[in-house]
């Protein structure tokens, strides 16, 4: 075999699967449309009124500043009353170790709900046997699966550390066979270690079918070292751009890593699994970061031979001081400020290394108490980017998805049709930085936004679902904000609608604005007024910011 070109050999066999044939977005339905044409004039005021918007203004903190409710709108993917509520009852520090200790918390309800879409827990080659000549089924499995766990599970905390290392560790899955490849990656990486070992999740991702294909490195071998994701796991994983490494670092750490590839045997049941094969790995002595690594093998049970070098620099990476300030600067950036403050990221990063890399031991101190006080609190706004706007209003409304069982065809999702129109779907981000986090990313873009909320608005008093999702009745949310049908009960409901369904999120001034529409509101307050009002509160500034 010629080590030196093994692309037209390898890429030989792998399999030739059809792309999932995905249905056009549909445009914006009229009655959305129509809510908008009523909304113009007020949300002109606060976002600019064009079709790209102007960067909305922050909110500010909320009116009470009550550190547990931060707390909440940071660590959860929206607040509902009811579960603030409880947090209340628990006190601070004893929610939060709730969350951060997830296996207490029942899920059973939601995964039982999931159990039909069994694609989620499929391995490459069951799910290339089964859905090889359409993956459609399996490709929005996964996507849907994604929200309906960010708007159902009890377990918040964890969903958020879900979307921060899907980022973290971005694969595309849009790319080659990552249809098949990227539900065991998020099952055993990526859900595994949410909140437990950083070096543990560090080599389970190296390691992975799906990186290794996403990346590249299934085709580094010896005498043609791949690249790419050495550079990636320095860069975007590890130590970060400005963390110490050099261009020759980088072709040694590609070294150390050549010989893991992917099983291409279809019989086996590892097929399209990372591999280590020796015979494609690069021989004698390299030096990277300092360090002197050798080819020594070792025997597994588990996994046979397999070379200590890829184990020696995923550790050396892992232990390195540049990693953990890394960390903890993105980690204190997701849930604290776009700012993070150094003596706090110095904090953080020395709890990484004093815990050889324990998530919960970093969380712990990027969520303490003293950094939502009131006196001088680390906590600014943040914008919500468009996956998080959506789940906090779903939640708001208390839906749940349908997720509907084979035969019933599974073609297309109107959800996953507006994340797209937003520019967030999870996992379609291209390039291997993961989806933005930032005001700068993503607040020009208000009108995908606006007509999602009216079009969910517009579903839920028109009676039917949108992307599968129960509805509920006018009826129901009224009660909820104790609001009788009757067209003269407009007194304060604007300031209700801002506790029960926007979090407290409104500054005064939306409120004032929102109950000026209530109030001057012609004719009876019917539904389409009552749901022309939650869409205006719902596409106000203080919803788009958390």
């Amino acid at each position: 075999m010629d080590l030196t070109r093994p692309s037209a050999a390898l890429l030989a066999r792998l399999p030739k699967t059809a792309r999932p044939r995905l249905s056009e977005p549909a445009p914006p339905s009229g009655a959305a449309l129509a809510t908008l044409a009523r909304l113009r004039g007020r949300l002109a005021a606060f976002g600019g009124g064009t079709s790209a918007g102007a960067s909305p203004t922050p909110a500010g903190a909320p009116a009470r500043q009550d550190p547990l409710l931060m707390l909440m709108q940071r660590i959860t993917q929206g607040v509902t009353p009811a579960e603030y509520a409880r947090a209340r009852t628990l006190g601070y520090e004893a929610y939060l170790e709730e969350q951060l200790a997830p296996e207490g918390l029942d899920d059973g309800a939601l995964e039982a709900r999931l159990a039909h879409f069994t694609g989620l827990g499929m391995s490459p080659r069951e799910l290339i046997e089964t859905y090889g000549d359409d993956p459609t089924r399996p490709y929005l499995e996964l996507r849907i699966a994604t929200l309906a766990r960010a708007v159902e599970s009890k377990r918040q905390l964890k969903e958020r550390m879900v979307e921060f290392w899907s980022d973290h560790f971005s694969i595309f899955h849009d790319k080659d066979l990552e249809w098949a490849l990227l539900p065991e990656f998020e099952r055993t990486v990526v859900r595994a270690h949410a909140l437990g070992s950083f070096p543990a999740l560090l080599r389970a991702s190296a390691y992975s079918g799906a990186m290794l294909m996403y990346l590249d490195n299934w085709l580094n071998v010896r005498g043609a070292a791949q690249e790419n994701y050495a550079r990636e796991v320095l860069e975007l994983h590890t130590l970060g751009v400005d963390g110490g490494y050099s261009e020759a670092d980088v072709r040694e750490v590609a070294k150390c890593l050549t010989g893991w590839t992917l099983e291409l045997d279809p019989a086996s049941p590892d097929y399209l699994r990372g591999t280590f094969v020796a015979r494609l790995h690069e021989p004698g002595k390299k030096f990277a970061l300092g360090h002197v690594f050798s080819d020594r093998h070792v025997a597994r049970p588990e996994e046979g031979p397999v070379s200590t070098e890829a184990d020696q620099v995923l550790a050396v990476l892992s232990e390195h001081p540049s990693t953990a300030r890394f960390l903890a600067h993105k980690l204190v950036r997701w849930f604290l400020t776009p700012e993070p403050p150094s003596e706090l990221v110095e904090r953080v990063a020395q709890a990484y290394l004093a815990s050889q890399g324990d998530i919960r031991a970093m969380l712990r101190v990027v969520l303490a108490r003293e950094n939502f006080a009131a006196l001088t609190p680390v906590w600014r706004p943040k914008f919500r980017r468009p996956f998080h706007y959506m789940v906090s209003l779903l939640r708001q409304f208390d839906a749940k998805l349908k997720l509907p069982a084979p035969p019933v065809p599974l073609t297309s999702s109107e959800l996953v049709t507006h994340l797209e129109e937003m520019g967030h779907v999870p996992f379609g981000r291209v390039s291997p930085d993961g989806y933005p986090d930032s005001v700068q990313a993503w607040g020009s873009s208000l009108l995908p936004r606006w007509v999602f909320a009216a079009d969910l608005l517009e579903r839920y008093l028109g009676g039917s679902p949108i992307g599968g999702m129960f509805v509920i009745s006018a009826e129901e949310l009224k009660t909820r904000l104790g609001f009788a049908v009757d067209p003269d009960d407009r007194a304060g409901l604007a300031r209700r609608m801002n506790e029960r369904f926007f979090g407290g999120r409104l500054a005064p001034r939306e409120e004032d604005e929102l109950q000026r529409f209530i109030r001057e509101y012609a004719g009876p307050f019917d539904d389409v007024a009552f749901f022309d009002a939650l869409c205006l509160g719902a596409s106000l500034p203080g919803f788009q910011w958390y």
